[in-house]
């Protein structure tokens, strides 16, 4: 049993990691549409409201961070199943055989 890449599926992948970056930037707007409150800033609500902003601020940081994370690993993959579907099975063997064993 050896070492096979389907470069197709790596493609499918990376359209499902692809939308999933989509998903998150939607997230993002919606978040960024409905967390604005819109009371006034002054007396005692402003703590609420200072914490609250500061929430969203850290929310909207994660999802650009997520898919900033997800951008890469679409492009990443894309070019991973170019290099299987363009590079003979002896070069790719040889290639493999530099990186780690795998922890499965």
């Amino acid at each position: 049993m050896g070492f096979q890449v389907q470069a197709g599926d790596l493609d499918g992948y990376a359209a499902q990691v692809g939308r999933a970056a989509d998903d998150v930037q939607q997230a993002k707007k919606y978040a960024q549409n409905n967390s604005d409150v819109g009371v006034s800033d002054q007396g005692l609500i402003e703590l609420i409201i200072g914490a609250h902003r500061s929430v969203v601020d850290e929310v909207n940081a994660a999802m650009t961070r997520a898919e900033s994370v997800l951008r890469a690993a679409e492009t990443e993959l894309k070019k991973s199943a170019t290099y299987y579907r363009t590079t003979d099975t002896s070069t790719a063997r040889s290639m493999d055989a530099t990186f780690p064993s795998s922890k499965r």
